[in-house]
Formats: structure tokens, C-alpha cells, sequence
């Protein structure tokens, strides 16, 4: 097996993969647990169709410049404490499904890793629901999509901007039955290091069971900065709050990411997607009476198929929504516009993860040395609102 490309700032986004026509790409991870294609000589024909869809080589977005800014609240309550945020995606999947039509995102599978796959049925939505945090793997879902479009179904697909590029570089043309979201993206985290987190974890909690699910966001102790990880076995479910949970710590520092997060393509205006969602974070400034603690969405809308799409879902009952100044979103989600940036002993860190001679505890330990008890009492003593901003800019 070859390396398909020296290109470093491969996203692993699958476009190559699928594309083949001969089945010779191949996702495999790297070292550092990251996606990457992979070619197997002995069926590659050499015809170039891998490089000639490469979103890091061809993509441009032609989505608009100015993006129009919604704050969003789906307002089925079970629904929204079921998202990480404001509840977009199940409100745009139930109207997709509804019409008879498909959509595709990221699940856990039986093995607790990360994928994409699809849903046709309202009752699969749920699995989609919520932040994963790690590199999902596309799989052959491109062509999944392309096979569903020539059928005349809607399809939704909702992936990071890299991850919408791929699929849009693989379909070649735009289709109006197709709606895409992306997220307001920070990176996606190392599938090794996600590997031995469910390791560990287990001995963390000190819980003899199994791992059956995992919770990067919950909500049930209110939304915001400080949130609570929710992890579930065989014999009970235990909540860490997030300065307590090791792979939070190692993604949220920026240590676990991939090289493709730091210096991204995607992470930009235009956007990829004909909408993007994500946390409303901010918005306590903007206007409290928006906050409930039960999760606001940020909304873009990114192209005139996303608006016109947007225009439908609202007209329903269940969704409430406000315009708002972009930039207003954009200042407390800055990577709408720019990468995540690396910490300066990332390199040192994975070097460590490679030689598989650390537990993440002591790899958080040796990497993320807790901050002087003298900042601390400082800190405590600035303003509220300084404290937000300041949390914005070191957890975000």
C-alpha cells in the first residue's frame, strides 16, 4: 500500500476513495489515528480521477459572501435536549424524511467508533443527534448520496466543511434535491487517541462493565461552556464535567487534532455547505431572554438552496427563529472564518501517543499542567463578562 498523496493537510474526507472506480483508495489511519487514503497498487490503473476530485487540490465554494445569520430553538423540548445545541439537525432531517428522502451523518457504530451512515426512517435520527468530536469515517456514503439524488429523493448530508467539500467535488455538479449542512467546526480528534480514551475510561469511572455510549455534551446539567460528558455502561451512566474528562482536555487544547484542522481550507466564508449550524455562543451578551440553558443554534445560510430550505422549515410550528447580525455569531465562533490554533507542544504529544508508552491521564497531566492558583483567584475576580470572553478564547 502506497500513500496516496504527500499532502499533510489531507482531511481523510473519502472523495478519493469513493470515486475509484477499481477500488484501489483506501481510508486507513495513519500513525496518529487519522484518515487517510491509501493506494493498492496492484488495482490502481493510474487514471486520476482520485487527485482530479481532491477537495484540497480543486474545491472553490461559489455560496455567498454575506451569509444571512438566524438564531434557532426547536421548540419540541425532547427533541432539543437530545442536540448539543439548539436542535437544527433533527428539525431538517424530520422535514427531509418526511418527504421520502435520505440523510446522512455521523453515528456511533457498534463498536463505539465514529462513521457516517444513512437514515430513511425518523426513528434512526436520533444516533445522529449530538457532538462525536472525533474523524468520522465517510465510508462509501458519496456514492450512497449520488445513487439516492438519481433517484429523484431529497437528501440531507451533515459533515464538517472538509467533509461537504469532499462530497461535493465527488458529485461534480450541484443537485437541487440535495441539501447540505456543515458544522461551525473546532477540529476533529485523532481516532487512536479516541481508542484509548474508551480504553481508560472504564478504570477512571472504576467500572468493571462494558461501554455501550457516549455523551460529549449533555445537557441535562444545562448548556453552556461547562458542560458535562455522560459515559454509559452495562451497570450505570456517570457524568465528568468536561476539566475532568481527559479527551475533552486533550481536544478542547487543541492537542488531538488533526494537522488539517490547523491550518484548514474549509474553515472559511464562502462556506462549503448551504448551511451551517452550531452553538449560538454569545448569546447571553446579544440578548439573554434568548438563553434557557436548554441550547441555542447559530444558523448561516449560505446559499439561495439553503434559504429557500430554511424558508420551509420555519414556516412550521415547532421552530422558532430570529435574524441576527452575522457577525455577531461570528465573533464567538471564530473558526467560522479561520483554523483552530495548534498547541506548541502538539507534535511532542503525538510522538508520545505513537509510542503508546502514556495513559491520556498522564499524557493530560504531562501537557496540560494545571494553571497557577494565583490566576485562578485572578480570574475569579474579573468581570463576568471578561470571564466568558476570556473562556471563549482558551476552551473553544
Amino acid at each position: 500500500m502506497e500513500f496516496l498523496n504527500d499532502i499533510k493537510l489531507c482531511t481523510g474526507c473519502g472523495a478519493c476513495a469513493n470515486i475509484c472506480p477499481h477500488d484501489a483508495v483506501i481510508m486507513q489511519e495513519d500513525e496518529k489515528g487519522f484518515l487517510k487514503p491509501f493506494v493498492d497498487t496492484t488495482r490502481c490503473t493510474e487514471c486520476g480521477l482520485c487527485k482530479k476530485v481532491c477537495p484540497l487540490l480543486n474545491f472553490q465554494s461559489d455560496n455567498f459572501e454575506s451569509p444571512q445569520a438566524f438564531a434557532f430553538i426547536n421548540q419540541n423540548n425532547e427533541v432539543r435536549m437530545r442536540s448539543s445545541s439548539g436542535g437544527v439537525f433533527p428539525a431538517f432531517a424530520k422535514y427531509i424524511i418526511e418527504k421520502g428522502g435520505a440523510v446522512f451523518g455521523a453515528v456511533y457504530d457498534s463498536s463505539l467508533k465514529v462513521c457516517h451512515d444513512a437514515a430513511y426512517d425518523l426513528k434512526d435520527i436520533e444516533k445522529m443527534q449530538g457532538s462525536k468530536y472525533v474523524q468520522s469515517d465517510t465510508k462509501y456514503t458519496f456514492r450512497a448520496v449520488k445513487n439516492a439524488l438519481t433517484t429523484g429523493k431529497p437528501v440531507l448530508y451533515t459533515g464538517s466543511p472538509c467533509q461537504i467539500a469532499g462530497l461535493k467535488s465527488y458529485l461534480g455538479k450541484e443537485w437541487e434535491n440535495l441539501l447540505t449542512i456543515d458544522l461551525i467546526c473546532h477540529g476533529v480528534s485523532s481516532r487512536r487517541v479516541f481508542e484509548m480514551y474508551k480504553k481508560e475510561i472504564l478504570k477512571k469511572i472504576k467500572d468493571n462493565g462494558r461501554l455501550t455510549g457516549l455523551n460529549m455534551r449533555d445537557k441535562n446539567f444545562g448548556w453552556g461552556y461547562g458542560f458535562f460528558v455522560t459515559i454509559t455502561t452495562t451497570n450505570a451512566s456517570y457524568h465528568l464535567h468536561k476539566t475532568e474528562d481527559d479527551f475533552q482536555q486533550l481536544y478542547l487544547h487543541n492537542l488531538s487534532i488533526n494537522d488539517s484542522c490547523l491550518q484548514c481550507k474549509f474553515n472559511k466564508i464562502p462556506r462549503t455547505a448551504d448551511i451551517t449550524m452550531g452553538d449560538f455562543w454569545g448569546v447571553e451578551d446579544y440578548d439573554s431572554s434568548l438563553n434557557d440553558k436548554k441550547g441555542i443554534s447559530a444558523v448561516l445560510l449560505n446559499s439561495a438552496k439553503g434559504q429557500k430550505y430554511f424558508k420551509e422549515l420555519i414556516s412550521t410550528d415547532q421552530i422558532y427563529s430570529e435574524e441576527v447580525p452575522a457577525e455577531v455569531i461570528i465573533r464567538n465562533n471564530i473558526t467560522i472564518i479561520s483554523s483552530s490554533i495548534p498547541h506548541p507542544r502538539r507534535e511532542e504529544f503525538f510522538k508520545d501517543v505513537v509510542a503508546s508508552k502514556k495513559r491520556l491521564s498522564q499524557l493530560c497531566e504531562k501537557y496540560l499542567k494545571l494553571r497557577p492558583n494565583i490566576l485562578k483567584r485572578i480570574f475569579r475576580k474579573l468581570p463576568p463578562k471578561l470571564q466568558r470572553i476570556i473562556k471563549r478564547v482558551l476552551l473553544k
